[in-house]
């Protein structure tokens, strides 16, 4: 059901984070509902680096896990299951696969990400999972994300660094 992403699944991976976002409309960001996919080449190169995973629970791709490094960490740059396959435990077993890839990999401290800290689908689904809210001050890299993510029109009030950590 996961698995790494093979070249041949990059092009369905934009209408997938598209169908995704679909569930934004009608909540505080539903402006990100419209917001760019990922750039092929950022998905390129994920796929290359074996950083890139696929949820195909049939004979169709209906979600994926990007991650890239972070320092000393491994960051969720982006988790998009279809909207109707949302629900199903993709999303979880996704997050389980980059989990794994870390542990295994090893030199990872942690598994970060950032997220809305409101919508349940976001930093209550990532709480259950085992991530923790992080306070400032963050890593550089870290701030840069969060500033990044602030100048493309994300509210720095909704959102909120996450870490699940590796160690024993």
């Amino acid at each position: 059901m996961i698995r790494l992403a093979r070249p041949s699944d990059l092009a369905s991976l934009a209408d997938i984070e598209r169908s995704a976002a679909a569930r934004f409309r009608g909540t505080a960001v539903a402006w990100a509902a419209d917001g760019d996919t990922l750039p092929w080449d950022e998905l390129a190169v994920a796929q290359s680096a074996g950083l890139l995973w696929v949820a195909q629970p049939d004979a169709e791709v209906r979600g994926f896990a990007l991650a890239q490094p972070m320092g000393g960490d491994l960051f969720l740059a982006e988790m998009s299951v279809t909207l109707a396959w949302q629900g199903q435990g993709l999303g979880r077993a996704l997050l389980g696969a980059v989990l794994a890839h870390a542990r295994a990999a090893g030199g990872y401290g942690a598994v970060l990400l950032t997220t809305d800290r409101e919508l349940p689908w976001n930093a209550p689904f990532y709480r259950r999972q085992g991530f923790v809210a992080l306070t400032p001050p963050f890593s550089p890299l870290l701030h840069a994300r969060l500033q990044a993510e602030a100048d493309a029109g994300f509210d720095t009030a909704r959102r909120c660094a996450m870490a699940c950590w590796l160690g024993a």
